[in-house]
């Protein structure tokens, strides 16, 4: 191979990037290596709390119970995700990694559509850059996880892709718009945000009924219908407190939010502007910024639209929640980097390899301590050390287990092979989660269960509430286990 006429080894492969049989092959490279690594760690990872509600919910005995239960508060998604994580359950033959599969598949499609739009707005490199750059260690861990947020970022990534490539006028685009919006509304009711680019581009353009816009908003209105008496559940649970204060909105959140899409942002925003700043005396013309471009832009607006949101009527926000903001804005940027860098190849290639080492090192990372992914705490590390201690609590006669802290109550009852002596620690009355006995016989134990059967209760995990009250019902606590915290009662 002879790069002495001229042309260095960096313009060699940055041309060859540039053919399609190259960033062809290197996308699904990058996309099968995320789905690969997903699938992996999704056969090898303990379910987490959240993820134990979907594999309770998706194999309740038939649909009929399934929405009887979340109308009851059992669950806070809608019906469609769980009768797909059912499909998959059922297809797997309930093994953990079933419900998970789901997500796998769409994180693969997500990258890879964003990939073709970000190849057809700017080139193939830089349609590469758009993929690493979405590959970032915040999209990549929805979709080793069994719940529907690698779902929205597909879908998201598909109606994105559909108002790029196709005519305005088209009955075939606007019809599969509205078949979009329908699908991701009816798999997460905060899909809805989605909306808002191209409704602020609609009426920025004044075409207050755009065909697709309209269709979107059809779509989501007809899930929104369907799905009304679980809905109006969860406004009233919300109203109540039952989701506590973790996710109330705020401005410090909402900063969050931007900052934990992409962390790796900043660098090559600032490489950008020094580069801009040195360039003044060959300044070139910059290409006008293309429909989509603009569109994509708009995605920004998501988050901000979900404050708005949580403000006036949800109380609800979650970074998780606008995922589906992230195809947009790795797009816009991917057009940003390819206006500001794609003269200077050795840039060019630097910011391919930057953004794709980024991926692949976190998701080797993940892979290497696969035992300790985080989620509210290590789940994995308080489900081992807790049915660690079972037979040797059992030996010394406690033959109850009052649970104090719900993530590690739920989790060490999901993968126990004595689930009846788990029992969960609640004050006052049980309320909605109640109806859980009726679904998934959980078992909820008041202070007075624990007092009555003291001698053979082990306390796991006491709060400083439920200490003061065995106290005060005459009975002293003698530490057993320091982790997890367990106590006896004497």
């Amino acid at each position: 191979m002879d790069w002495t006429s001229g042309q260095s080894k960096a313009n060699w492969l940055v041309t060859r990037l540039h053919q399609p049989a190259w960033y062809w092959s290197l996308a699904f490279l990058l996309v099968g290596f995320n789905v690969a690594t997903s699938l992996y760690i999704s056969a090898h990872r303990l379910l987490w709390f959240d993820e134990i509600f979907t594999a309770n919910m998706s194999r309740l005995p038939n649909v009929r119970t399934m929405w009887n239960a979340l109308r009851e508060g059992m669950e806070h998604l809608p019906l469609p995700y769980f009768l797909i994580a059912r499909a998959f359950d059922q297809l797997f033959h309930h093994a953990d990694i079933g419900i998970r599969v789901p997500s796998v598949l769409a994180l693969g499609a997500g990258l890879l559509v964003t990939f073709d739009i970000g190849r057809r707005l700017t080139d193939g490199l830089y349609g590469l850059i758009a993929l690493s750059f979405l590959a970032t260690p915040f999209v990549t861990y929805y979709g080793y996880e069994a719940r529907p947020y690698a779902l929205c970022f597909a879908l998201a990534a598909i109606a994105l892709w559909i108002w790029v490539t196709t005519k305005v006028e088209s009955r075939t685009a606007t019809v599969a718009f509205g078949a979009v919006f329908l699908m991701g509304v009816a798999i997460h009711y905060y899909f809805l945000l989605c909306l808002a680019p191209f409704g602020i581009l609609a009426l920025w353009e004044r075409r207050i009924f755009h065909p697709k816009v309209t269709a979107g908003a059809v779509g989501a209105m007809a899930a929104l219908v369907v799905l009304y008496p679980q809905i109006v559940n969860s406004l009233s649970a919300q109203q109540r407190g039952a989701f506590g204060d973790w996710a109330l909105p705020s401005l410090s959140k909402l900063q969050a939010v931007y900052l934990g899409f992409f962390p790796l942002v900043t660098v090559p925003l600032v490489l950008i502007a020094v580069m801009a700043s040195l360039g003044r005396s060959h300044e070139r013309l910059l290409p006008a910024t293309s429909p989509g471009e603009r569109i994509s832009w708009l995605f920004l607006s998501v988050p901000l639209a979900a404050f708005v949101a949580a403000k006036l009527v949800t109380h609800l926000f979650v970074d998780r929640y606008m995922i589906v903001a992230v195809p947009g804005i790795a797009v816009a940027v991917a057009c940003l980097f390819w206006r500001h860098c794609q003269e200077s190849r050795y840039l060019s290639l630097a910011l391919l390899i930057v953004f794709a080492g980024a991926g692949i090192n976190g998701q080797l990372l993940t892979l290497r301590n696969i035992d300790h992914i985080q989620a509210y705490g290590d789940p994995q590390a308080r489900t081992r050390q807790m049915l660690a201690l079972e037979d040797t609590l059992e030996r010394e006669g406690k033959r109850h287990l009052a649970v104090r802290f719900p993530l590690l109550f739920l989790e060490a009852w999901y993968y126990s092979k004595h689930r009846e002596r788990y029992g969960l620690v609640w004050y006052g009355d049980v309320g909605d989660v109640g109806n859980a006995r009726k679904y998934y016989a959980l078992n909820f134990i008041s202070l007075e269960e624990v007092v009555a059967n003291a001698r053979q209760t082990a306390v796991i995990g006491p709060d400083p509430v439920l200490t003061e009250a065995l106290q005060k019902a005459g009975l002293r606590l003698k530490t057993r286990f320091i982790t997890p915290h367990v106590v006896y009662l004497e």
